[in-house]
């Protein structure tokens, strides 16, 4: 493990990215398995962002297979911070050379839709993303805007199924339904999480029309020197062919990172 990697580790997200290892607030929670809801379940879900730390930086890989088996690379500079209970994250883009210091900035609202931002060096523009680019992919993956705000799976009504088993770990199965369903991709979100600390080992997207429409894997996970658990390595794999996997290459949680770094103003400067 690289030096980073050793460093110790607070919780980690914007499931993506893959949102969705990682020191927990404290919540008072029902302690008996059989006694937690749905909605207990699904809050200590995503209280990790998509990546698996709270705050710090990471050095983060994605690599997508299209279709037709055609390969792309991206690598990201991922610095996140939390204040005042909402998490702040700026990813910029540092390979390949074309898109290299396109960034993107992601700010939570607990009550409304996360807010975002893009910033564009060929143009030296920063606008927002809102509306139908919500939907759209991001750099070209499996995954949407909207996946990395985990809004599919915090704003809806929560149902939990019985309990599963994948491979040696016990995971509870909670089904989450969009509460505005027109505002969503999908009909419902299958997440299996595991009893032991709460991280998502697949997430199941069902389409408007109640069929899969793509599943997210945790592949590989990792842990620290003090033996705190993150997603090291997930995939997304589209039901109509192609998949994106993200790793993290370098993680440092004890890096100190300015508020003014995650300022809309200061953004793209």
């Amino acid at each position: 493990m690289n030096r980073w990697m050793t460093k110790r580790s607070i919780a980690l997200a914007a499931g993506v990215l893959m949102t969705s290892c990682f020191l927990m607030p404290a919540v008072a929670f029902a302690e008996d398995d059989d006694e937690k809801s749905a909605t207990e379940i699904i809050e200590r879900a995503v209280e990790r962002n998509a990546l698996g730390f709270e705050a710090g930086r990471a050095q983060v890989s994605l690599t997508v297979f299209d279709r037709e088996g055609e390969k792309q690379d991206r690598k990201l500079d991922v610095r996140s911070r939390r204040d005042d209970d909402r998490g702040r994250t700026v990813m910029t883009l540092t390979a390949p050379a074309e898109v290299r210091d396109q960034a993107f900035l992601f700010v939570e609202n607990p009550e409304s839709d996360d807010d975002m931002w893009m910033y564009v060096p060929a143009f030296e523009v920063t606008r927002r993303v809102e509306g139908s680019q919500r939907r759209s992919s991001f750099l070209g993956t499996h995954f949407t805007f909207a996946d990395l705000e985990s809004r599919d799976l915090r704003d809806a009504t929560h149902r939990r199924q019985a309990d599963e088993t994948i491979g040696d770990h016990d995971v509870y199965v909670v089904e989450a339904r969009p509460n505005e369903p027109e505002q969503s991709d999908y009909e419902r979100v299958v997440a299996y999480v595991r009893k032991s600390d709460y991280i998502p080992l697949r997430i199941r997207f069902y389409d408007r029309d109640g069929d899969l429409d793509k599943t997210l894997f945790t592949e590989r996970l990792e842990s620290t020197g003090d033996d705190v658990t993150y997603v090291e390595r997930a995939t997304l794999r589209a039901e109509s062919g192609g998949y994106t996997t993200i790793e993290i290459e370098d993680l440092d949680t004890e890096v100190e990172l300015p508020a003014s770094l995650f300022d809309r103003e200061e953004f793209g400067r």
